[in-house]
């Protein structure tokens, strides 16, 4: 465990008691921990004397304003009532991410998930309406968030035209075959996008970024893309996940039911819907670039197979939404 307490056990335990008034027992590696680890130089499940368990997770100190500001969005939304948006404990001096030697570290509630089945997640009504309370609900928290928390902005348009320079000086194959997606995507898309009414996002919205009590959700995780985006990406991006997952899923029951409790609610404007499907297309460059990166040609063949599927279905899909009049 060296790479997480430092070089001196002892002293970090002494830290990590007085600064969140717990007392330390136990680490817990046996805990499986939801989330991407990617996103921390080291995390690990804890143990106090009273049997109570904690997530603690260490940041580089580049990392300190994003996490910040995760940290007090995420306790905005906690303020306004939005409970299930898991935040950091508060230290004993009124922080979120204390520094000891040259990192700094969150402190969140351990709270177990049932596993995850996939794909036959994709056949469930309840998921998908537990899906859409949630963006309900934040949508109502996170209504003046920004004038109490510095939030970036994020395009994916601008996003993707810096991928395709560097496929096509980097990686010309790919900059050929994903070329015809974004012809598609400049067809009405890419002018409308600047247009396209904004609100608060989580950012990185799918079923393996929640903690879930059977089908209905406990807490959701990972905040760090948090941004003022268009309204529709939190949708897009989910309904993007399950359509990777299993091209079927885009007509199953939890996309569904999420869709239609959305629409019934009317929480987005009806220029989200319109691009809808153009929207979960943008958003799969996102991952696309996490492909490339990785060199993970498996994964680059889906997104190419998944993006023609959209492309080639796009009436029917939204159709089948019920948003081809919206």
């Amino acid at each position: 465990m060296e790479e997480f307490w430092g070089k001196n056990r002892l002293i970090f335990i002494d830290w990590l008691n007085s600064q969140w008034n717990i007392r330390f027992k136990i680490e817990r590696p046996d805990i499986n921990i939801e989330g991407s680890p990617e996103r921390t130089l080291s995390r690990m499940a804890i143990q106090d004397i009273s049997g109570d368990l904690f997530l603690i997770e260490k940041f580089s100190k580049d990392k300190f304003s994003i996490r910040q500001t995760v940290a007090l969005a995420v306790h905005y939304l906690n303020l306004q009532g939005l409970d299930s948006a898991l935040a950091y404990e508060k230290t004993t001096t009124d922080e979120f991410l204390p520094f000891f030697e040259q990192h700094c570290y969150g402190l969140t509630s351990f709270l177990h998930s049932t596993a995850l089945q996939r794909p036959d997640y994709l056949s469930s009504k309840k998921m998908g309406d537990s899906f859409a309370s949630f963006l309900i609900q934040m949508n109502s928290a996170s209504v003046q968030i920004d004038s109490e928390v510095s939030l970036a902005t994020f395009s994916i348009k601008d996003y993707i035209y810096k991928i395709f320079i560097e496929m096509k000086q980097y990686d010309p194959g790919a900059y050929n075959k994903f070329s015809p997606f974004l012809v598609f995507l400049e067809d009405q898309f890419m002018d409308a996008h600047d247009q396209l009414p904004l609100g608060f996002c989580h950012g990185d919205l799918h079923p393996l970024n929640v903690i879930w009590d059977n089908d209905q959700i406990r807490a959701v995780i990972d905040w760090e893309f948090i941004g003022i985006k268009p309204q529709i990406y939190d949708a897009a991006n989910l309904v993007g996940c399950a359509g990777i997952e299993n091209p079927n899923g885009l007509a199953m029951p939890m996309v569904t039911t999420f869709l239609q409790r959305l629409q019934k609610q009317k929480i987005f404007d009806r220029a989200g819907w319109k691009f809808f499907v153009e929207y979960i297309l943008a958003l799969r460059f996102a991952w696309l670039s996490e492909w490339l990166r990785k060199k993970d040609d498996e994964m680059i063949e889906m997104e190419a197979a998944f993006m023609k599927i959209l492309v080639d279905n796009k009436d029917a899909l939204k159709q089948g939404w019920g948003i081809d009049n919206l």
